[in-house]
């Protein structure tokens, strides 16, 4: 979040990519490192996205079901 430069390459090597793909499922590996460790990102928003908050309690019953299963 914040980072609009670097978003702003990696949606146009997105761009580039679609364009320029010969086939579907074909892989590019683009040349962006990510700027944080993983364990120090901060990339959620800080509120709830609509679609999310819709569907929060099918959510929490589904990873229920999950975790009662292991």
């Amino acid at each position: 979040m914040g980072d609009r430069e670097g978003q702003r390459k990696v949606l146009l090597k997105t761009l580039e990519v679609l364009e320029k793909a010969k086939k579907p499922g074909e892989v590019w590996h683009l040349p962006f490192t990510w700027p944080e460790e993983p364990k120090k990102t901060d990339w959620q928003p800080p509120e709830m996205s609509p679609i999310v908050k819709f569907f929060l309690e099918d959510i929490k019953k589904v990873r229920q079901r999950e975790a009662e299963k292991i």
